[in-house]
């Protein structure tokens, strides 16, 4: 059965590719048809099939992972939302939306749990390369959207009447917060490894990525990580956010943008703020069980309706922001706990990585913590955790990294 598990791999390694820079979706299906869950969906049932025959192997991988009480808890933790989730589809008034958020999450959860009991040393090292080199065509790509003119999101706060760069992750917020997941690991290798023109050349090329998407989410969850490898390691990279927030005062291209982030009355701040007042009025009308997964836009009308100081201006702003309030006004408390252990529980496993790896997982565990604060701290701002095509590997990251962890553990037990 060896050819069932060769076709996983091929189909991840395809997944890693594909769904960064080929972001299709079908909008009329009842699960939204996308490159993330055709090819995924595929590599699923093929994963499935491999653990099926030849499940004398795996098994003992199983039993091996349910003894890891970090990986136990994540597990406790994810079933817990899963149940909420399915529970709350009887309740619901769009069944659809919350069957479609339902499936959504388990295909995240699949593919975790495929990984770390499939996946092999080799597998772990390729599938870090093909992700690094994928994201990194991407920013390239990115350069040449602002260069060239060719993005779709224009902006009054951005200067040169160009648009804000996306790259091919179809909007600049998630972008952005899909540069953070990558750029902390040329930092840290500009530092630690030798070949440092290379690294700083890398972690540039995201750093202008970064500015130019105009997200200030992003920009700020990169001061975020930044503070969380200064705390960790590097306290000298402190002296980044000073100078870091001068150069953007100082140039004309992104000094309105950061002047913004601190300007409460501003339009777009005001916004938000309102539509997380929204979410929290939802989530104090129905605090146990909450409206059902996916309902919040189904329940907006009725309540902006009920409460006029929730109306906007932009008819068009319906979505909370924030992931978390998203949650709360969705399965209530219960929710909210389920959802911060897993995600909380997933960064855990990171930090686990750091403090016990002795090879390269901990540099690439380090850059990882980064970018849970960046990423913890820009669903605040957006939901982000409720975006496919960056929200995977969130998932796919954290079992790569975890996964190659438990291998080498086992290389030298085995020595």
């Amino acid at each position: 059965m060896m050819w069932l598990k060769r076709l996983f791999h091929i189909l991840m390694y395809s997944f890693f590719i594909i769904v960064p820079l080929v972001p299709i979706k079908l909008k009329n299906a009842f699960f939204p048809i996308a490159s993330d869950s055709l090819i995924g969906g595929l590599a699923i049932v093929i994963g499935l099939a491999y653990l099926i025959y030849d499940y004398k192997n795996t098994k003992d991988e199983i039993k091996s992972l349910l003894k890891d009480k970090h990986f136990k808890i994540l597990s406790i933790f994810i079933l817990s939302f899963i149940i909420l989730g399915t529970i709350s589809i009887t309740y619901s008034f769009s069944k659809k939306a919350a069957i479609s958020e339902v499936l959504r999450f388990l295909e995240y959860v699949i593919i975790f749990y495929l990984i770390m009991i499939i996946a092999d040393k080799d597998f772990v090292r390729r599938g870090f390369t093909v992700i690094y080199c994928t994201m990194i065509f991407a920013a390239i790509f990115g350069i040449f959207q602002f260069a060239f003119d060719f993005s779709s999101f224009y902006s009054p706060s951005v200067p040169l009447h160009r648009g804000r760069v996306y790259s091919t992750f179809v909007n600049p917020n998630y972008w952005g917060a899909a540069v953070n997941m990558i750029i902390f690991y040329p930092i840290i290798e500009s530092i630690e490894d030798e070949d440092r023109k290379l690294n700083i050349s890398i972690a540039l090329l995201f750093l202008v990525n970064l500015v130019l998407t105009f997200t200030r989410g992003s920009w700020m969850g990169f001061v975020v990580g930044i503070i969380v490898l200064s705390i960790i390691k590097y306290r000298k990279m402190l002296f980044v956010i000073p100078i870091g927030a001068l150069a953007a005062y100082a140039m004309p291209i992104t000094r309105n943008r950061f002047l913004s982030i601190f300007n409460f009355s501003a339009d777009t701040n005001r916004e938000r703020l309102t539509l997380w007042k929204t979410g929290y009025t939802m989530f104090k009308a129905n605090k146990v069980r909450g409206w059902g997964l996916g309902n919040y836009q189904v329940y907006y009308k009725s309540f902006v309706d009920s409460y006029h100081e929730l109306r906007l201006t932009n008819e068009n702003l319906t979505s909370t922001h924030n992931s978390y309030i998203k949650i709360m006004a969705e399965l209530g408390i219960l929710g909210i706990v389920s959802f911060l252990g897993v995600y909380l529980s997933l960064a855990h496993l990171t930090y686990v990585v750091y403090k016990n790896s002795k090879t390269k997982y901990k540099n690439i565990a380090l850059a990882g913590l980064g970018f849970w604060g960046a990423y913890l701290f820009q669903n605040f701002f957006n939901n982000l955790m409720f975006i496919p095509q960056l929200n995977v590997f969130v998932w796919i990251l954290t079992a790569l990294l975890y996964k190659g962890y438990l291998l080498e553990n086992e290389e030298v037990t085995n020595e």
